[in-house]
C-alpha cells in the first residue's frame, strides 16, 4: 500500500498530543550552576521531570553478527534478538527503535527482506511493545534539495516494511547547517511520506537531535533555544504525535569535555518548556 493523500492545514495544526523522547547521552546535568554528573539511567529521572519520556534505542551491533566484519551483510543473531525481545516486554509500554542502517538502504529486492525478517523475530519473543525504526520508512533524505521527489521510488519500495512498523520515525538531523527554512521543507516531505503508505492510525513520532556538526570544520555545536523551539513547534504544526531526541555520547565541547544539559538554557530548555506544555 503506498498512496497519495491531502492533508488540508488546519487538519494537521488541530490540536493534539505530543510526547517528546529523549536518548540523552551527555556526561549529565547542570544545577546551580555546577555540571552534576549522571549515568544513562539517572539522566532519564532527570528528564521525566519535565515530561520526556524514555525509548528504548536497539544498535544493529546489538542484534546482528558481521561475519568477517562485512557490515553490509550482517545476519540477524536470534539468541541475541530473543533476549533483547524478552528485556524489552519487561517494560511493554515503552518504544522500540530498532536502528538497522548497514544493510544497503538502496538494494530494494533483499534490504527490506532482511529488516523484515529481524522485526519478526523480535516479535516472535515479544509481541507487546510498539516497534519502529530509525529512518527506513520513509528513506533518509539527508536534509533538503530540489530533487527531494527521488525518494518517492525508495519509499515506496519499504511498503512491506511500513506495513509491519508500530509507528514511522523519519530522521530530521541537522545534516548541513541550522537553516530552518531547509529543515522544514525536509520535515514536510518526510511527514507526507509517512501519510503516503496509507496507515492513518500509526503515529509519526520522527528523530530529531541539537547536535550540528560542519563538514568543512568538522567542529559540533548546539541548537539554540529559539532553533529547537522552531523544530519542535514545525512538528508539532505538521501534526506528528512527537519526537525521538538523540544524542552522541562522543560529542564533546570546544574544550573536549563532556557536554552537560541545562534545564534554565539552550536547546534543552526549549524541550523542556515544549514537553511541559504538550505531553499528555
Amino acid at each position: 500500500m503506498f498512496v497519495a493523500l491531502c492533508f488540508n492545514a488546519s487538519a494537521q495544526q488541530a490540536k493534539h498530543p505530543f510526547n517528546v523522547y529523549g536518548f540523552i547521552v551527555y556526561g549529565g546535568y547542570m544545577q546551580n550552576g555546577s555540571p552534576v554528573n549522571a549515568s544513562y539511567k539517572e539522566l532519564q529521572a532527570y528528564q521525566a521531570r519535565f515530561g520526556i519520556r524514555k525509548y528504548d534505542l536497539i544498535y544493529e551491533r546489538k542484534m546482528l553478527d558481521f561475519p568477517a566484519g562485512d557490515k553490509a551483510n550482517g545476519i540477524v543473531n536470534i539468541h541475541k534478538t530473543d533476549s533483547l525481545a524478552a528485556r524489552a516486554l519487561q517494560e511493554p509500554d515503552i518504544l522500540v527503535s530498532l536502528d538497522l542502517e548497514e544493510w544497503k538502504r538502496f538494494d530494494t529486492l533483499r534490504t527490506p527482506k532482511r529488516i523484515l525478517e529481524a522485526v519478526q523475530i523480535f516479535r516472535k519473543t515479544n509481541k507487546q511493545s510498539k516497534i519502529g525504526l530509525y529512518a527506513t520508512v520513509p528513506q533518509n533524505t539527508y536534509g533538503y534539495d530540489d530533487k527531494i521527489s527521488r525518494y518517492d521510488k525508495w519509499n515506496k519500495a519499504y511498503a512491506s516494511v511500513a506495513a509491519a512498523v508500530d509507528y514511522f520515525s523519519p530522521s530530521l538531523y541537522n545534516y548541513k547547517n541550522t537553516d530552518g527554512n531547509d529543515w522544514k521543507k525536509a520535515a514536510a516531505y518526510s511527514i507526507d511520506a509517512c501519510r503516503k503508505y496509507g496507515y492513518l492510525s500509526k503515529k509519526i513520532i520522527p528523530y530529531i537531535t541539537p547536535e550540528v556538526t560542519s563538514k568543512e570544520k568538522g567542529l559540533t555545536t548546539l541548537l539554540t533555544y529559539d532553533e529547537m523551539m522552531f523544530r519542535l513547534q514545525t512538528l508539532y504544526e505538521l501534526g506528528a504525535n512527537g519526537c525521538l531526541i538523540w544524542t552522541s555520547s562522543s560529542t564533546r565541547d570546544a574544550n573536549g569535555k563532556k557536554l552537560y544539559i541545562d534545564e534554565n538554557e539552550g536547546w534543552f530548555k526549549a524541550v523542556k518548556d515544549f514537553a511541559i506544555a504538550h505531553s499528555k
